[in-house]
Order: structure tokens, then sequence, then C-alpha cells
């Protein structure tokens, strides 16, 4: 039976691209957490990274990145936030994340109006459940995911 890659070993992979002159790891990241989802290791924080690379795969191009290119990864994505508890989610974090990402760019997640709708519930929540947001602090240590989440909640 092969080894799984850690989170702690994923975040290592994809703080390289976040480096000044960082390199294209992303993709590598993404083919880890998706062994490790296709072995059952369906705990939050491996959804949580899917979900984001699976959507960051629309979002920026390849040569940033190295994730995937002409490669729909909208089934990833709604796996991923599927485990999370979709538009019914009660996590603070997965409510926050995943309804940013679905009001940004709801076509990267699927279908288009579906996800509007789900983002806008969900983000509607994560402010009911967390009045003050969440403090940037959450997403510190925590790769690519982390850094991208910090940032976009700052600027809320």
């Amino acid at each position: 039976m092969p080894i799984l890659p850690t989170i702690a070993f994923i975040n290592e992979v994809e703080d390289c691209y976040a480096m000044p002159g960082g390199s294209r790891s992303l993709g590598t990241a993404l083919q880890m957490l998706q062994t490790r989802w296709a072995a059952n290791c369906r705990d939050r924080e491996t959804a949580l990274r899917l979900a984001f690379l699976a959507w960051y795969t629309e979002a920026e191009p390849t040569f940033l990145t190295g994730l995937p290119e002409n490669q729909t990864m909208i089934p990833v994505f709604e796996a991923a936030a599927a485990a999370l508890g979709g538009a019914d989610c009660i996590d603070p974090e997965a409510c926050c994340v995943i309804g940013m990402m679905a009001e940004l760019c709801p076509y990267f997640c699927g279908d288009e109006q579906y996800w509007l709708t789900t983002g806008k519930l969900l983000s509607a929540r994560a402010r009911t459940l967390l009045p003050h947001g969440l403090a940037r602090a959450v997403f510190a240590g925590r790769g690519a995911y982390g850094q991208y989440f910090a940032h976009m909640t700052a600027a809320r």
C-alpha cells in the first residue's frame, strides 16, 4: 500500500509556489490531494484544500501555477464541497471559503446559478456563525490555500 502524502508535506510543496520567484508546484500539490481523496482520506483539511485547488485551476493559468490545463476540475470542486456539507454546511471556515469562491466565480464551481445562490447562502451563514469574520491566523501555515484566504478575508 503506497504511503499517502501528509498535509504537512503538501504545505511544503504549496509554499514553493508562494515564495518570491516561486515554482509551479500547485499541480503537484493537487495530485497529492487527489491521491489522498482517492484513498478515502476525506478529512476536512483535504476537502478544503482540494476544493480550493480545483477552483483555482480554473482561475489562474497553468504557466503560473503548474495546475492542469484544459481539464475541468468542476466535479472535483463539487465533490469536495459536498463532503464539507454543501449548501447545508455549518462549518464557519468552510462556509466562508466555499461561499467566497462560489460568489467570486460561480462558473468555476459548476452550475453558475446554483453556485451563485449557494455562495450567497454560505457567505451569509459564515457571517452569522462568525460575526467578526475569520482571523487571518486561522490560515497560517496552510499552504497556498491559507495564503490566498488570509489575503481575501483581510480584504473583506
